[in-house]
């Protein structure tokens, strides 16, 4: 197996911890087509730690002798990613970094090893490592105004069509942060400043039509609140190191993740100069980088010119709108969210509020392209969710409450990345490793799954709830079929049928206003009796009309919906619509 398959195998397993090394196998012949023994897995397995740190997709890598010192090996590579454009990058000079590292990383009792030129050139393959830029030899070149700036891009730029010119940027989130001066302080001081923020990392194209998955950077590597969590639904990414800052190998990982996705295509893929990224990224196919020119991205970079802005503004506006609701429902704390409940605000504010006329707007407010002419698109949404935010602030009746733009730009969510110390490289390399990083200071609690009735009653109280909302729509109560669907799916029908007087007879069920009557086949409703009630919810005195509503077929039984007249004399019927088989 190459090292691309054997990383994969073990995301997959990392992924999906409950497998057997015989479903690994099964995996790895099912996708890749080899026949491999348990031995191999094992094996594989056992090295995860190993094979995730490599940068993805050298899949032209074969077997090869592990690095004795892999922790060693990723911090010097962090440090040249870092550092590549700073220095003039050389064999020796990588070698002395790599001693230096070795006397850092074990103070004590150091190894006797030594950094040969051999070793040199295994870890440049390990890495994919072919050659280095010398520093002052950039791709960027820089010019004398901001016209001659903007002339050079736009020629690049004018070579892709809207759908394939990207623009990814990373910003800082203050996930928890409350709209008042003295509380902001308060939690944002020292090094509370790493627990209460994330980074994440933004990418869409210039038309909008495509928005990336958001990446998301947080400070430990598996909370506590993501025990039980599908984290492959979430629709995002999460990363960790112990800044929660984006690096050279993230945004490589980045890159190449999206060059994958991308095939079949060429896109532009325009960055700013931040120091966590890379110019050289080796083996790209499908992604061409554009590097903007240094000090030009606040004029020039879509995602700074309001992108961003709109992404914050969603986040605080459903941020604060769950304080109120946690207010009013008597929720100890709601101000105090864990990671998950803030990627669940920042996922929502991403995919379904930022719209993809405020995204072009932005990308022609940069005048990136040579037919951009500063015409926009009417879009009252900036307006009207900054008025909705402003308030929230002023109903959730803080003394010393900031403005909007106060929330918006608080200056240290700007801070990302910067280069890193030789002891802040170990440090977050050393970080990333280790899946009990700081634990003891991760204050978020572990979600208890709701059991399968449980999620069902939860539904049918949402459903019940929406069909009373006057502003309710078809779509919305379609989704909400398509959720009961998914919850009932896995119902097991190879039990022993029901007859419809098995739902009557225990003592204890309930009859509710609407209930669903599921039958293997055509039965004369009419002439049923129903038998054995013994409690009734709601005092349900007659059951009146028992008749056929709405018949659907599927496979092995049929729907029946049952009008039943309750207290009052008020009749509720279940749709035919509704009537859907596990």
């Amino acid at each position: 197996m190459t090292d691309e398959i054997r990383r994969a195998l073990c995301k997959h397993n990392k992924d999906n911890p409950s497998l057997t090394q015989k479903q690994l196998q099964e995996w790895v012949h099912s996708n890749y087509g080899l026949q491999v023994s348990q031995a191999t897995i094992s094996n594989t397995v056992k090295r995860s730690l190993e094979y995730l740190s490599l940068a993805p997709e050298r899949g032209d890598v074969k077997r090869h002798k592990p690095a004795k010192f892999p922790d060693l090996e990723k911090s010097l590579y962090e440090w040249i990613l870092q550092y590549q454009e700073h220095v003039n990058m050389t064999g020796e000079l990588i070698i002395e970094k790599a001693k230096k590292f070795m006397k850092d990383m074990y103070p004590v009792d150091t190894p006797d090893f030594t950094f040969s030129i051999g070793w040199l050139g295994k870890f440049k393959a390990r890495y994919g490592i072919k050659n280095f830029r010398r520093f002052g030899e950039s791709g960027s070149v820089e010019m004398e105004g901001m016209e001659d700036k903007l002339k050079s891009i736009r020629d690049k730029v004018d070579q892709f069509e809207m759908k394939d010119i990207f623009n990814m940027d990373e910003t800082g989130l203050f996930f928890r942060l409350q709209p008042d001066h003295s509380l902001a302080t308060m939690q944002l001081e020292g090094k509370k400043q790493d627990k209460e923020r994330l980074t994440v990392a933004i990418c869409c194209n210039e038309d909008g039509s495509e928005k990336l998955p958001l990446w998301i950077i947080g400070k430990y590597a598996k909370p506590r609140c993501f025990k039980n969590v599908n984290l492959n639904s979430l629709n995002c990414e999460y990363r960790a190191n112990k800044r929660a800052w984006m690096t050279g190998v993230l945004f490589e990982e980045y890159v190449r993740q999206l060059d994958k996705k991308m095939v079949g295509r060429k896109i532009l893929l325009i960055v700013d100069n931040c120091p966590a990224h890379p110019k050289i990224i080796e083996g790209l196919r499908n992604v061409e980088l554009f590097f903007l020119p240094p000090n030009t991205t606040s004029k020039i970079q879509p995602c700074d010119a309001g992108i961003i802005r709109a992404f914050k503004m969603h986040y605080r506006r459903r941020f604060y709108r769950s304080l109120l609701e946690g207010y009013e429902l008597g929720v100890p704390n709601p101000a105090k969210i864990n990671v998950l409940d803030a990627m669940n605000l920042a996922i929502s504010a991403w995919t379904m509020d930022v719209s993809a006329n405020t995204i072009a707007n932005c990308f022609r407010h940069c005048k990136l392209r040579s037919t951009d002419n500063m015409t926009f698109e009417n879009s009252d949404e900036g307006g009207e969710s900054t008025q909705e935010l402003q308030n929230l602030i002023k109903e959730l009746g803080y003394r010393n409450a900031m403005d909007v733009e106060d929330v918006l730009t608080h200056p240290e969510e700007n801070v990302v990345a910067q280069l890193l110390t030789d002891e802040e490289i170990i440090e977050s390399v050393i970080g990333i490793n280790k899946d009990d990083i700081d634990e003891e200071d991760d204050e978020s609690s572990t979600m208890e799954p709701p059991s399968r009735n449980e999620a069902i009653k939860a539904a049918i109280t949402l459903n019940n709830f929406l069909l009373s909302y006057e502003k309710t729509t078809p779509e919305v109560l379609t989704m909400l079929r398509k959720i009961r669907d998914e919850i009932q799916g896995e119902i097991d029908f190879n039990k022993k049928q029901k007859t419809i007087e098995s739902f009557f007879k225990k003592p204890s069920y309930y009859l509710r206003e609407t209930t669903m009557i599921y039958l293997q086949q055509e039965m004369d409703l009419e002439k049923e009796k129903l038998v054995g009630v013994t409690h009734l919810e709601k005092e349900v005195l007659v059951v009146a009309d028992v008749r056929v509503y709405g018949i659907q077929e599927d496979e092995e039984c049929l729907c029946f919906g049952i009008v039943i007249l309750s207290y009052g004399g008020g009749a509720a019927v279940a749709s035919a619509s509704d009537a859907q088989c596990p």
